[in-house]
This record gives C-alpha cells, sequence and structure tokens, in this order.
C-alpha cells in the first residue's frame, strides 16, 4: 500500500457514503474491449446470493441512505435483479441499474419501474452502429441498446447515456450529445478510459493524450451552461478545475445549476463519499482502483466504509503526492486515483493525465 497517513478519526460527517457501485455479476451478454471486468459469459456461484445482497442492503440502510448502483457485467442476467431492486427501494434507498440496454425488454422495463428504480444508465459509445457496435464487438448491440432505451421511456424510467470517451468516438461527441438530447435523455456522463480490467488491452490503441482530454473537457464545460440535460465527467476529476477556472474568467458561479455543470463538489470521490462492491464482495475504493478494502462476507460494510486503511489514506488530500500534492485545485479534483494507480502501481501519485501545472506559490486553498 502506498505511504499515507489514515486519518485517526476515521469517517467523520464530510465523508458520508453517497453512492455504492454494486458489481450483481461478472457475466454479459457483450464483449466489450474497454471492460473494467473482463466480463464471463455464465453467472458464477462465488456471486453474493439473493439473501447475502439483501442482508449487504440491510446494512448499507442501517448507517448511511447512498444511491445503489446495480451493475455489471450486465446485471439483467441475474435473476434476481428486480427483487434485490425491490427489496432495496423498500429500505429508503435510491435504487439506479446501468445497464448495456440489449437485454431491456418491454417486460423487463416495467418490473424494474415497479421495483421502484429511480433511473437506468445506459451505455452508448459512439454516434452509429459502426462505432458502438465496434467498441462492443456484437453487431446489433447498438440498435438493440435504443430499443432498451425506448422499452424504458415506455415504462416511465428516467434514462441518462454513459459515453466512454475514446479514440475511436472523440470525433462524434457532439453528435453523441445531440443524440442524447434527441432522445430524452436526462443526462450524458462521459467516462475517461482508465486502463484496467480488459481496458489495459486497448489502452495503447485507444487512449486519447493528456491534451486531448484538456480539451474535451473545455468543450464539455461550454456544453454544460447552454444544454437542457445534466452533464457529468466520470474519471475526470481535473474537469473540477476547469469548471472553476473558466467560471471565474467568466465571471460567472462555479455552482452547479438544474441541467448545467455536473452536481459534484469535488473530483475523484473514490473512498470519500463512493465505493464499490464486487460480485464476490469485495469492497473497493471505487470499480477501477483494484485495492480491496475488505470483503462484506468477512466484516461488516459500515465498518470497511469507516475504518479501512485505504479509504482513511484517500481522504486526506495531503497524502497525494507528485504535482497533485502541491496543487492548489488538489481538495477540488484529487486527480484519477485508478488511473495513477493503473499507471505507476502508486495510487496517490500524480494524475498522469492532467496538463495542469500547479503554481506552488498561490495559497492551496484558493479553489477549496
Amino acid at each position: 500500500m502506498p505511504e499515507g497517513n489514515p486519518t485517526p478519526s476515521g469517517c467523520g460527517p464530510e465523508h458520508t457514503l453517497r453512492m455504492v457501485f454494486w458489481e450483481l455479476t461478472n457475466a454479459c451478454n457483450l464483449k466489450c474491449v474497454h471492460c473494467r471486468a473482463c466480463p464471463a459469459e455464465e453467472t458464477s456461484p462465488d456471486e453474493l446470493s439473493t439473501e447475502e445482497a439483501k442482508r449487504l442492503i440491510d446494512r448499507i440502510a442501517s448507517f448511511a441512505r447512498p444511491a445503489v448502483v446495480l451493475s455489471g457485467g450486465e446485471p439483467l442476467v441475474r435473476h434476481d435483479l428486480i427483487e434485490i431492486a425491490r427489496y432495496g427501494t423498500s429500505k429508503g434507498l435510491r435504487m439506479l441499474v446501468a445497464t448495456n440496454g440489449t437485454l431491456l425488454t418491454p417486460d423487463k422495463a416495467r418490473e424494474l419501474a415497479q421495483a421502484g428504480v429511480r433511473r437506468i444508465s445506459v451505455s452508448i459509445d459512439g454516434a452509429s452502429a459502426a462505432a458502438h457496435d465496434g467498441f462492443r464487438r456484437v453487431p446489433g448491440a447498438f440498435d438493440a441498446a435504443w430499443q432498451g432505451i425506448e422499452n424504458a421511456r415506455a415504462a416511465g424510467l428516467e434514462f441518462q447515456i454513459n459515453t466512454t470517451v475514446a479514440r475511436h468516438n472523440v470525433g462524434e461527441l457532439a453528435d453523441i450529445l445531440d443524440l442524447a438530447i434527441r432522445r430524452g435523455a436526462a443526462a450524458l456522463h462521459l467516462f475517461l478510459l482508465v486502463p484496467t480490467g480488459c481496458g489495459k488491452e486497448i489502452a495503447e490503441d485507444e487512449m486519447i493524450d493528456p491534451e486531448e482530454y484538456e480539451r474535451i473537457l473545455g468543450w464539455f464545460y461550454e456544453k454544460s451552461r447552454t444544454v437542457p440535460i445534466g452533464l457529468k465527467a466520470t474519471c475526470a476529476p481535473h474537469y473540477m478545475r476547469i469548471v472553476r477556472q473558466r467560471s471565474k474568467a467568466e465571471g460567472v458561479s462555479a455552482a452547479p445549476r438544474s441541467g448545467g455543470p455536473q452536481a459534484m463538489t469535488k473530483g475523484c470521490l473514490a473512498g470519500s463519499a463512493v465505493c464499490f462492491v464486487s460480485h464476490t464482495g469485495d469492497v473497493f475504493p471505487c470499480g477501477y482502483l483494484p485495492v480491496s478494502a475488505g470483503n462484506v462476507r468477512q466484516r461488516d460494510i459500515e465498518d470497511i466504509w469507516r475504518s479501512a486503511e485505504v479509504f482513511q489514506v484517500l481522504r486526506d488530500e495531503d497524502n497525494l503526492k507528485g504535482k497533485c500534492g502541491v496543487c492548489e485545485y488538489r481538495r477540488v479534483c484529487m486527480g484519477c486515483r485508478a488511473r495513477a494507480y493503473a499507471c505507476t502501481g502508486d495510487y496517490l501519485a500524480a494524475e498522469p493525465y492532467c496538463i495542469y501545472e500547479a503554481k506552488r506559490g498561490r495559497n492551496r486553498q484558493a479553489a477549496s
């Protein structure tokens, strides 16, 4: 584990668990080249059972009220997805489902809505079938995903579009945004590729350079001021710096607005506001940072959240190294800890895909 200073007090009120990303299964019907999980063709007997899933929901609801994103793999391959979603809703949790959309039939969409699922996210990685299907490695995935979205809309389910930014689709982002708006999406979330899982295999071919990331995030900020849907940049914490730089230069507020800049208070929230639970019960700071904080089969999730060393280290910005450690924006950015780990083996190292050079003479708290 990288050297850092765990917060002695553990988990204060500023580190409330706000979102849990839960990989219900590692199985998936697609073979996406960038997948974090390197999915399997069939569900595994090692997955948390229905009863284990309900116990985990009980424990989460006992100390926090986070949004819970049921994901995979492809969560719709789990026979008990509806039962788990309904149970989470009954415990007062905001249940969301992240899907590739291809298995979302009219019946499944209605069942999700009846189970109290508040929103689904569907991955769309191109503005055309050629781009999307090439990335997903299954012909027809693009059309099937949009049919799933139409089924969700008919059932009254709100949906957002998730897009992983890579070389193959960087020229289509404006078209994807237009498509999301025209089709009635509540939001578009851009994901900057993290070279982990299957993503390691395509990192050299699909990762765009840091300067291009900066340009895209600048474009995203400009669009956030005018489009009628919510925009959020994920695995791109330096977007929070860009928001503050640009809004200050323009003399406008950096605070989120409805349909505008994402409702975020910080860039990388791994271990400080969010966590990831794998299909076998391992808990990680996020789905892209494979440093285990414990397993819910052996340790209570509240104890993991409050006292696991990796979480405590990540909650102190003063543990950051390199240029991130001296950056005046570090408290609102943090750099992508997963990308730092993937590129250097040290999750406290400097964000390798940020071009900003810290102004050492400036008050470190200036952007807080």
